[in-house]
């Protein structure tokens, strides 16, 4: 387990490290179309695609532990961004692109990634801990106030773990 959070916080710095060096020769905006268009966007190409191409952000799956992780780094190299830009990007990241440890996910993240209230990701959260965690998605679709359609969308990013 140690070894892969060493892999999950060492890859990024080293993508990071060969996106830099080689952002201006490629243009850092020429990968911007791979984000999914959602609120929060704009901001995320404006703070993140100012140095590497949005590739960093798509091709490589993270959890939502694994994009913390990656805000933090990317303010240790120097990334300007304001409280509001963090929290929006984060966001984004988390609703968009990161990989959904159902079993550990907190109430917040799950309102993001499936578009529902506090209350209903409240529930949610009481329901999987009453269960004993999610094994299937077929699990996942009997919690309370959860759409299936939503579920199935997000199929690709939910992990059972």
């Amino acid at each position: 387990m140690k070894t892969l959070r060493l892999v999950t916080l060492l890859l990024p710095v080293a993508m990071i490290c060969f996106a830099l060096s080689t952002a201006k020769a490629v243009g850092a905006q020429a990968g911007t179309d791979k984000l999914p268009d959602a609120p929060g966007k704009p901001v995320v190409v404006k703070v993140c695609t100012n140095c590497h191409d949005s590739s960093l952000m798509t091709d490589a799956p993270r959890t939502i532990d694994g994009w913390v992780d990656v805000m933090y780094l990317m303010k240790d190299f120097g990334a300007t961004l304001t409280e509001a830009e963090s929290k929006t990007v984060l966001d984004y990241l988390v609703t968009n692109l990161a990989l959904v440890e159902l079993n550990k996910a907190e109430g917040a993240h799950l309102q993001l990634v499936f578009g529902v209230d506090e209350t209903v990701a409240k529930e949610v959260v009481a329901y999987r801990d009453k269960q004993g965690g999610f094994k299937t998605i077929d699990d996942l679709k009997k919690a309370p106030g959860l759409d299936a359609a939503k579920i199935d969308a997000l199929k690709e990013r939910l992990l059972f773990k």
